[in-house]
């Protein structure tokens, strides 16, 4: 072969080299810019929702990949209202007072971008003024770890779905009414879709007690608006409904709403506040109106 020749064959191998390096460039500029096409394309309200509300209903949103957050939860229970031998509720005796704060810290961490796994560990203080029952005990509850997956992503007209798998370990004390002694298996699922000016989230849910801890059904759902960008007004329901895990006969259940408000602060932060309403229950002790604080902060 001539030099003319190996200088053309090295010419066509460089100009071949040069045309598919310039494809390879072109196809990683069009993925890219779909997926950018595919965001910009979704509304700006989708997603745009918090992982959690007031005392019980969640959001299918995620932490986000690498992303730790935290939350410290702040929740007053006076049972103000005792129910009778006749079934119906009545004020506590002159002098009597049953109360409780809980509060818990919970800390997620998002391993993938569709998974996180969270702890939960809730410390109770109890302030039980009932002659025969005095209770002035504080200590921790149960605490609870967590792995939620979201199989489904939101889009314009499609809802976004999550499931979460709890177990709640067996570090309760019942004899000092902080929580129970036996351990417990929960799943639940988000519902979550966000329109213009609100966003609807679904979450039913069940609890199988170890042992002797009781099963619970709850079905819990909220209504988020954004009349601004800064506060949100929203209201949370909760069904529960506790059941004896021997014979299965009702030990209760309850209907409560929550009004209350998300306060942005700044990007990553949010203060929340609500006041839960008992609406209906067949449990001893009722309230009639609690309150409910929540920091919270991502990074």
């Amino acid at each position: 072969m001539g030099r003319a020749s190996v200088c053309l064959v090295l010419a066509a191998g460089m100009v071949l080299t040069w045309l598919a390096q310039i494809s390879a460039a072109a196809e990683t500029l069009e993925s890219q810019t779909s997926a950018v096409q595919e965001q910009e394309s979704l509304d700006p309200w989708v997603g745009k929702y918090p992982m959690s509300f007031f005392t019980r209903t969640r959001s299918a949103s995620m932490v986000g990949k690498g992303r730790l957050s935290a939350s410290l939860n702040f929740q007053h229970f006076d049972w103000d209202l005792v129910r009778g031998t006749d079934g119906d509720y009545h004020g506590r005796s002159s002098g009597q007072d049953k109360e409780r704060l809980i509060t818990t810290l919970c800390m997620k961490y998002g391993w993938t971008e569709n998974h996180h796994i969270a702890v939960g560990i809730p410390y109770w203080f109890n302030d039980f003024d009932i002659p025969g029952k005095e209770n002035d005990h504080d200590g921790f509850a149960n605490l609870y770890v967590f792995e939620k997956w979201r199989a489904i992503k939101e889009t314009n007209t499609r809802p976004a779905v999550a499931f979460d798998l709890w177990y709640y370990f067996p570090t309760g004390d019942s004899d000092k009414k902080l929580g129970i002694d036996d351990g417990s298996i929960k799943l639940t699922t988000e519902i979550s879709k966000a329109w213009k000016r609100f966003s609807l989230h679904i979450n039913p849910g069940y609890t199988w007690g170890i042992d002797e801890a009781p099963d619970i059904g709850e079905f819990n759902a909220a209504i988020l608006t954004k009349p601004c960008k800064t506060l949100c007004p929203a209201l949370e329901y909760n069904y529960f409904d506790k059941k004896n895990l021997d014979d299965k006969k009702q030990e209760g259940h309850s209907h409560e709403i929550v009004p209350g408000f998300i306060w942005k602060i700044g990007k990553e932060s949010s203060f929340k506040l609500g006041f839960p309403v008992n609406l209906d229950s067949t449990f001893t002790d009722r309230d009639r109106v609690g309150l409910m604080i929540k920091l919270f902060h991502r990074w």
